[in-house]
């Protein structure tokens, strides 16, 4: 197993997990936690090099959907044929954390640059996903342009919001790895 596997295990793992708990609003009942979704297909373009883990994170949603809805109770009111629309939604997180990687340097004169980033991303996601699910799921008789705009001016920043926090945080998690990497470097050199 190469070091790249071991990167790419951990962090799906890491991912899967952060999707699990927060899209299935398993702690809803103790405190609200933002979907990490847009973030985890961002961070996933970013750090997993196997081509897997796209529709394997695209899978893992699907099937938590599934299991909420069938299981659980939650509302299948968004479950549309629009729901293919999540696949280039997803898709645009996707490739601006793979354009991320490969054109910033981790470092922190790349955060403007990585912020402009991901909030354009999460932008171009958004308007595929809510436009999809507005013009093409069949919930909205004669959608129109002006019908849409109101709502993505009400549910973008929420999402934007929690598209943030959580590349935040993977970008914090980062840090800390490559600073306790260097500590450790520094003791066995010292």
């Amino acid at each position: 197993m190469t070091r790249q596997d071991r990167i790419d295990g951990a962090v799906l793992a890491a991912l899967a997990t952060v999707m699990v708990v927060t899209r299935s609003h398993s702690l809803s009942q103790a405190v609200h936690v933002p979907d990490t979704s847009w973030a985890s297909f961002f961070v996933a373009g970013y750090y997993v090099r196997s081509r897997l883990a796209f529709p394997a994170l695209f899978l893992l949603g699907f099937g938590i959907d599934l299991v909420m809805i069938n299981h659980f109770g939650t509302s299948n009111f968004c479950f549309t044929p629009a729901y293919a629309m999540l696949i280039p939604a997803y898709g645009t997180m996707w490739l601006a954390g793979r354009f991320a990687h490969a054109r910033l340097a981790p470092a922190p004169s790349s955060i403007p640059a990585l912020f402009a980033l991901v909030c354009g991303a999460t932008l171009g996601a958004e308007v595929l996903s809510s436009g999809g699910f507005y013009f093409l799921g069949g919930r909205f008789p004669d959608p129109t342009l002006a019908g849409f705009l109101p709502r993505l001016a009400r549910y973008f920043p929420f999402t934007l919001m929690a598209t943030l926090i959580w590349t935040g945080v993977a970008a914090a998690m980062h840090g800390l790895v490559v600073a306790t990497r260097a500590a450790q470097r520094n003791r066995a050199r010292g």
